[in-house]
């Protein structure tokens, strides 16, 4: 991990968008890493980018005070579509089961109204019904395909009329 040494130097060396480069990088050959996800919220956080400070600093399941405020921010952005939360995730932060996740963030994520299980943590085979919007734009898909059909059957017909 002298990926988090290199970003420490860079810090030290006042170049926080240098130690944001070299950890942002680091993301995808890291796994879930929490000391990862915590110095790159530090950084962003330094750096006053308070919702991905936010999105980091609760990967990281550490809490600390002077944490607090960029993880509400974080988490406001997605109250009330909390099955949006995951979308922002680095790819090394989808994890298949919640329980896979640090406690902290485990307790919160079942707060949200999370469970156990790829399907409901990624929405995949979400319980919830079409909206309007998706009713509307199948009805049209499936008319679309009917209009299809039937000038396929009109054609053939017409072959058929004009071969015998």
């Amino acid at each position: 991990m002298d990926f988090l040494a290199e970003a420490d130097r860079e810090i030290a060396a006042g170049n926080l968008w240098r130690a944001k480069e070299i950890l942002h990088r680091s993301l995808k050959n890291s796994g879930y890493n929490v000391q990862l996800f915590e110095k790159l919220g530090i950084v962003l956080l330094q750096m006053n980018d308070l919702v991905e400070a936010g999105k980091y600093l609760f990967l990281s399941g550490v809490r600390k005070p002077e944490y607090e405020k960029a993880i509400g921010i974080f988490l406001q952005k997605y109250e009330g579509k909390p099955h949006n939360l995951f979308h922002p995730f680095p790819r090394s932060a989808k994890l298949s089961e919640i329980s896979d996740y640090p406690e902290a963030v485990a307790v919160k994520l079942r707060e949200l109204g999370f469970s156990d299980g790829l399907e409901t943590v990624h929405g995949i085979h979400s319980n919830s019904p079409i909206g309007s919007g998706g009713k509307i734009a199948l009805a049209v898909v499936l008319a679309i395909v009917l209009v299809i059909v039937v000038l396929l059957i009109l054609g053939i017909v017409k072959l058929f009329e004009i071969v015998f």
